[in-house]
């Protein structure tokens, strides 16, 4: 069930890139990234309120441990993680931009092993390792990556999620809500932007970046805000169910979505080629371990 969530939530992302690449040409503030931060805060709450099930609080008091360590990961996501990968879409394009977040699991494995001792099995990492490797391999036909800016904000927004998942795993061992653990995250996240607007400089200044915040809403940027949340909260409920490798490694086929969806709205033709023949073969192979896992 885990790797089910995992491949929707990667579904979702791919869809985003190409989003939010068809948006840029419209942009008049912050490209909608606080937009998108604010619509999973409140859709998360709202659904987290709907499904009327309360937390099952440790007695102990681990859950504010737990809330502590969603908001923390919420920051890396919902601020460093989007905010790098929205600026390295534009840079880069929805695909290129795909492709370096391919480089999430090489970040996370090591920082899952590290914080919560999460080793990944052999069906994992033989699954996960063909996962990659159609991956790499998809990217011998994809558009190279030339924009120096653009490929550094593209690591740091995959070492940003490598470290949010392994936060979040952790969280949810000690409080088991996806919805309240995306909420917590991403409530997290908008105070940092509102913050980050209204408490420095004059006031002129504050009204002038809480305007670059809110400027971007219309329809194309609240689309992209609501298939980020939909990818966050989905990539939440896969992490309660499966490891953080899993995650990780099924989050790096966002990039044939990107391409795909590319394709399908942005007239990106893809020629059938000898990479996109090993690429389907690897990920398919790859893909049914980790489900089969």
């Amino acid at each position: 069930m885990g790797e089910l969530f995992a491949l929707c939530s990667a579904a979702c992302y791919g869809m985003a890139g190409v989003t939010i690449a068809r948006s840029r040409n419209q942009r008049r503030g912050d490209g909608g990234v606080f937009l998108s931060v604010l619509v999973t805060a409140l859709l998360t709450g709202a659904l987290w309120l709907l499904a009327g099930s309360a937390p099952v609080l440790p007695a102990d008091g681990t859950h504010w441990r737990a809330l502590g360590l969603f908001a923390v990961a919420g920051v890396c996501a919902t601020v460093l993680g989007r905010l790098f990968m929205y600026r390295s879409t534009e840079i880069l394009g929805p695909v290129g931009a795909a492709m370096l977040r391919r480089l999430i699991p090489l970040f996370a494995i090591p920082l899952a092993i590290l914080l919560i001792g999460d080793w990944p099995g052999p069906a994992e990492l033989a699954g996960g390792g063909l996962v990659l490797a159609g991956v790499f391999a998809f990217s011998g036909s994809a558009a190279p990556v030339g924009a120096l800016a653009g490929l550094s904000l593209g690591l740091l927004s995959a070492a940003s999620y490598a470290l949010s998942y392994g936060l979040r795993k952790l969280g949810l061992m000690q409080l088991p809500d996806p919805l309240l653990a995306t909420c917590a995250g991403a409530s997290a996240g908008c105070l940092c932007y509102l913050g980050w607007a209204c408490l420095y400089g004059s006031s002129d200044r504050r009204w002038t970046r809480l305007h670059y915040l809110l400027a971007d809403r219309s329809a194309g940027f609240l689309g992209t805000a609501l298939l980020l949340s939909a990818g966050q909260t989905l990539q939440l409920a896969a992490l309660l169910h499966t490891s953080v490798t899993s995650v990780a490694l099924i989050g790096a086929l966002d990039v044939l979505f990107s391409a795909l969806f590319a394709a399908l709205l942005l007239r990106q033709r893809l020629q059938p080629t000898p990479h996109g023949l090993i690429t389907a073969l690897l990920v398919g192979l790859g893909s049914a371990l980790l489900l089969l896992n």
